[in-house]
């Protein structure tokens, strides 16, 4: 998410927990999979309730054990568990419409049993999420009709009715937009605006080039890889406001589709250039990282890459060093998440400062690639366990020497 340098404050709209769970063999315990609220400063539909490793209790001897929820119920068919278990298979590798298929069985074949409703409407939400990042509109109405579906079998979900009115809120403002089409983006907008029908390709030519650049750094081309097309809105400052929830401090943002307003096209060209590369950044890293990317590095990779002058970005980090000089910094683990949710307004400036000038001392000390690799090892086990294992040093000491360094 850009935010402007100046009100900052905390994101209104955040997704909720989800629930996954497990049946074991018979004689077991069947095992909850909990989903924290995500990292992403964004309505981050696709991530909504991503399957994460079981929640753990510390262990007195040191060793983590796994929590266990209610013992799975009697005269569940083995056949049910098993379709039960493919199901979360195939959630894990991404088929949404098979794990859909499979829950939708299995709750047809055991109505009553509470495990199948849930993990059903765990499914349907994700379902909705995929298809509401679809550059096709039929998906994205066909996403509304999934994720009310969702909400009611699970009732109790708040997350998910929270997401419903979300996606309902912006389905409806975007609806009667123009929409251009290039190689790799969809750009919808008030066909109204002369300066938007006369600037459209100014806008896309930008996102491609863009698009070029990033892939190379990333190593990876979302569109390429079976994503659809990246799509792009553009509103009016009041329409975003209105359309995202979020304040005037909120320059833009990504929730699988790039949202940005814009005035006045002519005036704004190049503050919107910038808005738009920082938000296409955010959705390379979501590509190439999975979800929940710590905060410091998505966000210190988008202010790194919003420039498509290399003296910008030289004087925008140069600024934030100075600002830092002095100044005691914030733990690696306190920007995991949302930035923004550090709740203060000097905290959360301090924060983008950090990451921006963190990220580049990363790739000025240990190479340019390192940032990139970290955004791909997250899905491997972690950002913190792939620098250790790339470089050979925690990522903790290399804040260290970065703070003594300024």
């Amino acid at each position: 998410m850009k935010i402007l340098p100046v009100a900052l404050g905390a994101l209104s709209l955040l997704l909720g927990a989800g629930l996954v769970v497990v049946f074991n063999k018979p004689g077991q315990k069947r095992q909850a999979v909990h989903q924290p609220p995500p990292a992403n400063a964004a309505i981050d539909f696709e991530s909504s309730s991503k399957r994460v490793p079981l929640i753990k209790q510390p262990n007195p001897r040191g060793n983590d054990v796994k929590m266990t929820a209610t013992s799975a119920p009697n005269g569940v068919d083995q056949r049910w568990a098993q379709w039960n278990d493919d199901g979360l298979a195939a959630l894990e590798a991404g088929q949404h419409k098979k794990a859909v298929e499979l829950f939708d069985a299995c709750h047809a074949g055991v109505p009553d049993e509470p495990v199948f409703t849930q993990n059903l409407a765990e499914a349907l939400a994700r379902l909705a999420a995929f298809e509401f990042s679809s550059d096709a509109s039929a998906q994205r109405h066909r996403a509304i009709e999934h994720m009310t579906r969702a909400v009611e079998l699970a009732p109790l979900r708040d997350d998910l009715k929270r997401r419903l009115e979300q996606m309902k809120t912006l389905l409806a403002s975007e609806q009667g937009m123009w929409t251009d089409e290039s190689e790799h983006f969809q750009l919808s907008y008030d066909g109204e605006r002369r300066d938007l029908l006369g600037g459209a390709s100014v806008i896309t030519n930008a996102l491609e080039g863009a698009y070029q650049q990033f892939g190379e750094l990333f190593g990876f081309y979302p569109v390429e890889n079976g994503r659809p097309k990246i799509r792009v809105v553009l509103y009016r400052r009041g329409e975003f406001h209105d359309a995202t929830g979020m304040g005037h401090w909120a320059g833009g943002l990504y929730d699988g589709t790039v949202r940005v307003p814009v005035e006045d096209l002519k005036s704004e060209k190049g503050a919107l250039t910038r808005v738009l590369r920082h938000e296409l950044t955010h959705a390379f890293v979501h590509a190439a990282g999975g979800t929940n990317v710590p905060g410091w590095l998505n966000e210190g990779l988008a202010q790194r890459l919003e420039f498509d002058s290399m003296a910008h970005a030289q004087t925008a980090l140069e600024s934030a060093r100075r600002e830092l000089r002095g100044v005691e910094l914030i733990p690696l683990d306190a920007m995991k998440g949302s930035l923004s949710e550090l709740k203060d307004e000097k905290k959360i400036a301090q924060a983008y400062r950090q990451a921006l000038t963190f990220v580049a001392w990363l790739e000025f000390t240990y190479g340019d690639r390192v940032p990139y690799q970290l955004v791909a090892g997250h899905k491997e086990g972690g950002v913190a366990q792939a620098f250790e294992k790339a470089i050979g040093v925690k990522l903790s000491a290399a804040l260290d020497d970065f703070a003594q360094g300024l």
